[in-house]
């Protein structure tokens, strides 16, 4: 019984992994500077 549990979390590990992996990436506007603070603040 704890191998069939050990096997099912592994696999959803797996398949996780793969519908991760399989998501199309979208592409982010590059264009500027990462603005991490308002400006006028010392961060």
């Amino acid at each position: 019984m704890k191998l069939a549990i050990r096997i099912c979390i592994l696999m959803l590990g797996l398949v996780g992994t793969y519908m991760a992996a399989a998501v199309p990436q979208v592409p982010t506007p590059d264009g500027g500077p990462i603005l991490t603070c308002p400006p006028g603040h010392v961060c």
